[in-house]
């Protein structure tokens, strides 16, 4: 067996591969290589084909790295929208004197990957929040085990969403001739790999601001409480950027990355930015008032996107640590200063900053933290509770009677579960017909916002306009006029 890890992370930017050994100094990573991606559209995969061919040629360079074949494979799963619900359940145990043991608490674990849902969803990720027995109520995992009893009632926060977000990755894995080990949540691998062990203690929220989406994750007492997926990012400011300023979006991603500051108050007035191509001729100007405006238009829209949903998760108050920001959307000049106002938490930035100090310099990089925390959370699991994909069986039945297992889990319970599930579908789609209306009138305020400034923006020149001398004036004076 390989002592080396190996993690995939699908973005929309880049596809990442990480290799890591478990070591004294905790994981160190030996391997880390990208690629520019294709066939991948916020997280999920559209082209099979392109991105088999981005993955086998990551896979043979890592191969030469370690000196050795790679044969399984951890993933990040994202996409578009990620859903959550509460689940409760209750289990029986068969011996009410036998040790709670730490493959029984997985067992529990692995029969919520299996809840009912709808034909075409899946559960990504299910996380204990707490467990209670006749004589302990709200105890972690690590407590529960070694305890005796003869029921377990367990909270779980379920997340959950399409199918073929995991199905396509199994395919282009098994083209390449691999197998998957793990599919991991990416903001939770995220916030593995950049949040220190005090912030995920005392509490925290992880955001991670990627190309095509933002990922949130907020931590508490070492458990991930709530997570979420934004699909807005830094192209959407590239887009905003573009459409408002009339230039291409090569020129609008060149500037956004040299010039965009994102709040208002420190832009320069009167100041333009002449954009000359290779031939020195003009392909524009941008005012970079204008730029700055736009910028923190939209950061503030994602922002105000991750105020809401921490406040929605009911931590707002038990964050000490405040919030966390990484992602290669990161990089904004005063993105500190914009966040504290809108989010009312203290602000940090983060790379990966948790592995052992001898792995490669690339894995300290903000854009490697996703792929970096998959091996992490795959070595050494702190936050996420995925289940080993092969040797769990996805369509067998969630509970057994055999001498194998130390509990059974009622048929009523399970029916139980399966009404919950309905209620809770039944709730989320109200929310998001809620949302969308939300969004759209959002939308219909942010275009009149923006006719408004454009109005006052022309009003304003026609002033200064009108307020210039004429050339007439400027060579005589009312004495020569005279």
């Amino acid at each position: 067996m390989s002592r080396y890890a190996a993690a995939l992370d699908f973005g929309s930017s880049k596809v990442a591969l990480s290799v890591g050994e478990q070591t004294s100094g905790g994981v160190r990573i030996v391997s880390y290589h990208d690629a520019p991606s294709a066939g991948i559209e916020c997280g999920e995969i559209v082209n099979d084909f392109k991105v088999k061919e981005i993955v086998a040629s990551l896979i043979r360079q890592a191969e030469e790295d370690i000196h050795e074949p790679i044969t399984t494979v951890t993933v990040g799963l994202s996409g578009r929208v990620l859903h959550s619900m509460d689940l409760p359940c209750q289990i029986t145990r068969t011996d009410p004197k036998a040790y709670i043991t730490k493959e029984e608490v997985r067992q529990i674990t692995r029969a919520r990957y299996k809840v009912s849902l709808e034909n075409d969803e899946t559960v990504f990720e299910a996380v204990p929040q707490k467990y209670n027995t006749e004589d302990r109520i709200g105890i972690t995992q690590d407590e529960l085990i070694g305890m005796v009893g003869g029921q377990i009632d367990a909270d779980f926060k379920i997340f959950y969403g399409r199918k073929s977000i995991l199905s396509r990755r199994i395919t282009v894995l098994e083209e390449c001739g691999l197998t998957l080990g793990k599919a991991i949540l990416n903001p939770i691998a995220s916030a593995r790999a950049v949040l220190t062990r005090p912030e995920m203690e005392n509490g925290v929220a992880l955001v991670d601001i990627g190309k095509s989406t933002t990922e949130v994750a907020i931590v508490k007492d070492n458990i991930v409480r709530q997570a979420a997926i934004i699909p807005f990012g830094g192209e959407s400011v590239t887009v905003d950027i573009k459409t408002v300023t009339n230039i291409t979006r090569e020129w609008a991603e060149t500037i956004k990355l040299l010039h965009g500051r994102c709040c208002e108050e420190y832009a320069v007035e009167n100041k333009k930015l002449v954009l000359k191509n290779e031939s020195e001729s003009s392909d524009g100007e941008v005012e970079l008032s204008l730029l700055v405006r736009t910028v923190e238009a939209r950061l503030s829209e994602i922002l105000d996107a991750v105020r809401y949903i921490i406040d929605q998760s009911g931590y707002a108050s038990k964050i000490t640590a405040g919030v966390v920001i990484t992602g290669g959307a990161s990089h904004h000049e005063d993105l500190i200063q914009l966040a504290g106002a809108l989010l009312g938490q203290k602000i940090r930035l983060a790379a990966p900053a948790s592995i052992d100090k001898d792995s490669v310099e690339d894995a300290f990089d903000v854009y490697a933290a996703t792929s970096v925390g998959l091996v992490q959370e795959t070595l050494e699991p702190l936050l996420s509770h995925a289940v080993e994909y092969k040797h769990d069986e996805m369509t067998a039945a969630t509970t057994s009677t055999t001498g194998t297992t130390l509990f059974n889990e009622k048929p009523e319970e399970e029916e139980d579960e399966r009404a919950a599930g309905r209620e809770e579908r039944e709730r989320r789609k109200e929310e998001e017909r809620k949302a969308r209306e939300i969004q759209k009138q959002q939308e219909a305020l942010r275009k009149q916002k923006e006719a408004q400034r454009k109005a006052e923006e022309k009003a304003r020149r026609k002033a200064e306009k009108e307020n210039q001398p004429s050339f007439f004036d400027m060579f005589f004076s009312k004495d020569d006029k005279a």
